[in-house]
């Protein structure tokens, strides 16, 4: 048993004072949230720093972390995007597998517990069988061409019955609305909702997907083109991507990352659904070299998480340097921040059960913070 007690305890919602301790059994489950006055104080373990459940990575491609330092920053989305078709066609499977390993415990010894990760490959799926980090893996499928709907969802389909024979959970995701059709965003939402899974779609990352959607000249066609995708069927909508294929989410659970940029209208086209709202900060600024207007979200604060993206998009798969980003911009409150990395994507990603918060009776993972002239530094995983 131990007794821990430090300088402020978050439990997940707020932050308490510091005569909390929490009562810690064997095998790191939360026995208690006791009072000082009520142990022992020769038992108590004293700590420096602000103690946290668990972080929830919302947003993540662990199968992509073999491409660390090999696509050159600030290139733009399209540019990003050739980058890694190209890369992942000469991949060699060794690589793949050590790298995936590195990264699961590299985002463990950073306190993560709990990750929402985009697959578009069965690579990841035995490093998850053996790993002290639950996954909630999305099954990505992309085709724009409706017709090719049918096709694409069988494929995804496919891919997911090996996710289950792993014994792992997971969803049908869309990759984006500019490379998805709404037919297949539909379809796949109509099994999401059957199955009460969430879903994550990449959302308004780039300048060049608004361009996209209004009929003007774009990196996109330029990337279709250089895949000989023949685009002479596609109509401009000529409204936002947001509002062309929000409709046909229904009520499906659904993450939007990135969410670059995303407009206070789209914001407001999106109220009606059920919508967590991510951000990966740091892939934004090595992708684009731009963030998204943090200010828009102040209204969404209880539906903001954080993700890390790929290691192909990012230096470290670090919570705590996304959610500096945020405590800096000034528009969320230190404890609205510490949700987003605990809490609110635990909720996105249907773990709120076991993840997020202290639980009597659960490890939902023990870390150690350190809080300097506004900013949060990790100090180390107590679990």
């Amino acid at each position: 048993m131990r007794y821990l007690q430090a300088d402020k305890v978050f439990n997940g919602r707020s932050l308490l004072d510091g005569s909390t301790v929490l009562i810690i059994g064997d095998k790191g489950e939360l026995i208690e949230i006791s009072d000082d006055g009520l142990v022992p104080s020769d038992k108590i373990e004293k700590l420096e720093g602000v103690i946290t459940p668990g972080f929830v990575n919302t947003h993540c491609h662990t199968e992509l972390s073999h491409l660390k330092n090999k696509i050159p920053q600030k290139t733009g989305l399209p540019g990003f995007g050739k980058q890694i078709i190209f890369q992942r066609a000469t991949a060699n499977r060794e690589e793949i597998k050590e790298k995936l390993l590195a990264a699961d415990h590299a985002m463990w010894n950073n306190g993560i517990v709990a990750v929402g990760d985009i697959c578009n490959t069965a690579d990841s799926f035995e490093m998850k069988t053996n790993s002290k980090i639950v996954y909630h893996s999305f099954i990505e499928l992309l085709g724009l061409h409706p017709e090719k709907a049918a096709l694409s969802y069988e494929a995804g389909m496919l891919l997911y019955d090996q996710l289950k024979k792993h014994g792992l959970r997971g969803s049908l995701t869309p990759h984006a609305p500019y490379s998805t059709s709404f037919k297949l965003i539909q379809k796949i939402a109509e099994f999401n909702i059957e199955n009460n899974f969430p879903a994550s779609i990449h959302n308004q990352e780039s300048e060049e997907e608004t361009k996209f959607f209004y009929g003007e000249k774009n990196g996109f066609q330029e990337l279709y083109e250089l895949l000989q995708m023949d685009l002479s069927w596609f109509k401009a909508p000529m409204k936002s991507s947001l509002e062309y294929f929000i409709p046909s989410l229904s009520d499906q659970q659904t993450i939007l990352v990135h969410n670059t940029f995303t407009s206070k209208e789209d914001i407001a086209t999106a109220s009606s659904k059920n919508i967590f709202w991510c951000f990966c900060p740091s892939a934004n600024i090595y992708i684009e070299d731009c963030l998204p207007d943090f200010n828009l979200f102040k209204s969404e604060k209880d539906k903001v998480c954080l993700g890390t993206d790929s290691l192909a998009s990012n230096t470290e798969l670090s919570i705590i340097n996304e959610a500096n980003y945020l405590l800096k911009s000034g528009v969320f409150t230190l404890e609205e921040v510490l949700r987003s990395a605990t809490s609110i994507p635990a909720k996105a990603l249907n773990l709120s059960n076991i993840f997020g918060t202290f639980i009597n009776g659960k490890n939902t993972g023990l870390n150690l913070l350190e809080l300097n002239n506004n900013n949060i530094n990790f100090i180390k995983n107590l679990s």
